[in-house]
C-alpha cells in the first residue's frame, strides 16, 4: 500500500480538477468584475497552485487565530511574524477571497433570472463544488455498520432565506445542515444543506425526505441508523427496515404514529427503574423515565444491568436495569458529537459578506476532518503512532503551500527556530546539589508516542513545551523535531 502524505489525503476531497474548476470560475468572476469597472486592485489569473497556497493559509487561519484578517500580514512580530506575507501577499489573499466563486458566473445569471419559479435553485452557487464534495465522501470512505443522521449548524447572520434559529444549537442563527456521520469514527460520510421547502417531496414530511435522501441507495444495505427526535418516526423506520437497514431513535409521543399509551403509562408515582414497552409487529415502542424511544433491531430487555446512586443520606446503591437499546442508543450516537469536536477543534472562525463563501470554508473544515480520520485509521492498521489533529493540519499547510513554494516553506521559522532550544524542566535555585538530576521529570512525548514507553526526562524543548530526552544514546529532542517539524530541523540543536 503506497505511503499518504497529508496533502494525498486532503486532495481526494479537493480534486485536481475540482481545483481547476474554482480557478477558472473565480478568474472568470475577477474579469466580469473588472469589466464592469469595479475599483479592484491588480488581479492575477490564479491557478492550481497559487489556489492551493489560499488554502493553507485559510487552514492557518483556523489554528492561529488573531482578532483582524489584516494581522496576518502585520510586521509586529507580536502578531505571529511574516508567516502568511511569505506564502501570499494579502492583496493577492483578498483578490482572491473577495472573487471566490465556486460555480460559473454566467450559470448564476441565467439561475437569477429563474427566481421565483419552481426552476430556480436557492443552492446554484454552491451546487457544483457541493456535488464534487460529497462524491468524494461517499467514494472515499466505507462506513462501518452503525451510523448516525445529526443536525448542525454553521453561525451566520446573512438574511438571505437559508437562516435557521435551533434552539438546542450553540450558534444562535445560520445555515442548517443535516449530516450523516460513521458512529465509531465520526466521518460525514454524506451532508445536505437545507434550502426550504423540497421540490420533490414524499408527502411524509421533510425529515422523512432528509433521512431516506441521506441514506443513498449506494451506501447498500445491512446498517444500522441512529438518530434524534427531529428524524424519528414509524413510518421511516418501517420503510428503512423493508430496505434491510435497522434504525433507533428517540421519539415525540406528538409523532404521528406513536401508540397512545397514556392510560397505563408513567407517572411520577411508578417505581425508580420501571420500563413500559409495547411492540407493534417489527416497530418496538418503549419509555424509560422521561425517555421515549423507537427502534427495529432491539429487545426490551436484555439483562444488561448498571451500578446507579440512590439520593439517600446513606449513600447506598442498588443494581438498576436501564433498557438495553437506550445504554445502545447512548453509545452510538458519540459518534456525531466525536465529529462535531474534529470540525470545531480547528475550524475556519471567519465569516464572509456572501452565504456560499461561509458554506465553503465549513466544507473545508468537512475535509479536512475527514482526511485526518482516514490517516488516523491508516496510521492504526499498520501499526503507527498516528499525528494529532493540530500536528496533522500543521503538516497539511506546509505541503499544501510547499507546491508553490518550497524554499520558502523550509525557511519560514528561521528567525524564530533559536527558540527550540532544551531546557530543564525543575527550576535551578529549586533544585538541591542531590536532587538536580530527577527533580522535575517528566515522561518523554516522543517515546510514549513511537514505542509506548514511559521514560523520564528532566528536559523539555522551550518553544514546543513538551519533554524530550537529550542524552547520547536517546536524542529524542532532534527526532521529535526531524518528524513533527521537519521545517525546523536545521535550526535545533
Amino acid at each position: 500500500m503506497r505511503n499518504y502524505s497529508h496533502s494525498d489525503l486532503f486532495l481526494l476531497f479537493f480534486s485536481r480538477a475540482g481545483i481547476q474548476k474554482i480557478c477558472s470560475h473565480t478568474n472568470k468572476q475577477a474579469g466580469k468584475r473588472r469589466a464592469k469597472g469595479s475599483k479592484a486592485r491588480p488581479w492575477n489569473a490564479v491557478g492550481k497552485e497559487q489556489f492551493c497556497v489560499f488554502l493553507a493559509l485559510v487552514l492557518y487561519m483556523g489554528l492561529v487565530r488573531l482578532p483582524a484578517l489584516a494581522d496576518y500580514w502585520s510586521e509586529d512580530s507580536f502578531f505571529g511574524g511574516p508567516f502568511c506575507g511569505q506564502l501570499m501577499s494579502r492583496n493577492a489573499f483578498l483578490g482572491v477571497l473577495w472573487n471566490l466563486r465556486l460555480s460559473d458566473p454566467e450559470a448564476d445569471e441565467e439561475n437569477e433570472r429563474k427566481r421565483g419559479t419552481p426552476d430556480y435553485d436557492p443552492l446554484w452557487k454552491l451546487q457544483p463544488f457541493l456535488n464534487d464534495l460529497q462524491a468524494s465522501c461517499k467514494a472515499q470512505y466505507h462506513s462501518n455498520q452503525n451510523l448516525c443522521l445529526d443536525e448542525r449548524t454553521v453561525a451566520a447572520k446573512a438574511s438571505i432565506g437559508l437562516n435557521q434559529s435551533p434552539g438546542d444549537e450553540p450558534a444562535k442563527w445560520g445555515y442548517k445542515l443535516f449530516v450523516l456521520a460513521d458512529s465509531l469514527s465520526g466521518y460525514s460520510w454524506n451532508f445536505e444543506v437545507y434550502a426550504g421547502k423540497r421540490r420533490q417531496a414524499s408527502g411524509k414530511g421533510l425529515s422523512y425526505d432528509i433521512a431516506t435522501s441521506l441514506m443513498d441507495r449506494s451506501l447498500g444495505s445491512g446498517y444500522r441508523l441512529y438518530c434524534g427526535s427531529f428524524f424519528t418516526s414509524p413510518v421511516l423506520f418501517r420503510d428503512l427496515l423493508s430496505k434491510e437497514t435497522g434504525a433507533c431513535g428517540t421519539i415525540r409521543e406528538c409523532r404521528r404514529g406513536y401508540p397512545a399509551t397514556k392510560p397505563n403509562g408513567l407517572d411520577r408515582k411508578s417505581p425508580r427503574g420501571t420500563v413500559k414497552w409495547l411492540r407493534q409487529e417489527e416497530v418496538l415502542f418503549l419509555k424509560w423515565r422521561d425517555v421515549s424511544l423507537c427502534t427495529t433491531f432491539h429487545n426490551a430487555q436484555d439483562g444488561r444491568r448498571v451500578r446507579r446512586k440512590i439520593k439517600s443520606r446513606d449513600g447506598t446503591g442498588r443494581n438498576a436495569s436501564p433498557p438495553a437499546p437506550i445504554q445502545d442508543y447512548n453509545r452510538r450516537t458519540r459518534g456525531g458529537d466525536q465529529s462535531d469536536q474534529l470540525l470545531d477543534g480547528c475550524s475556519v472562525p471567519r465569516e464572509t459578506n456572501r452565504w456560499y463563501k461561509t458554506l465553503f470554508f465549513r466544507f473545508v473544515d468537512i475535509a479536512t476532518a475527514n482526511s485526518f480520520i482516514l490517516h488516523r485509521e491508516i496510521c492504526e492498521q499498520f501499526g503507527k503512532q498516528p499525528d494529532t489533529q493540530k500536528m496533522f493540519l500543521r503538516a497539511l499547510v506546509f505541503e499544501l503551500a510547499g507546491e508553490l513554494y518550497p524554499l520558502q516553506t523550509t525557511s519560514l521559522a528561521s528567525p524564530y527556530a533559536m527558540q527550540h532550544l532544551p531546557e530543564p524542566l525543575a527550576r535551578a535555585d529549586a533544585t538541591s546539589r542531590r536532587s538536580k538530576a530527577t527533580r522535575g521529570r517528566q515522561s518523554c512525548v516522543y517515546c510514549r508516542r513511537t514505542e509506548g514507553k514511559q521514560i523520564k526526562t528532566p528536559w523539555q524543548c522551550r518553544s514546543c513545551d513538551v519533554p524530550l530526552c537529550a542524552i547520547v544514546d536517546r536524542n529524542c529532542f532532534s527526532k521529535w523535531h526531524r518528524r513533527f517539524l521537519p521545517s525546523q530541523t536545521h535550526a535545533c540543536v
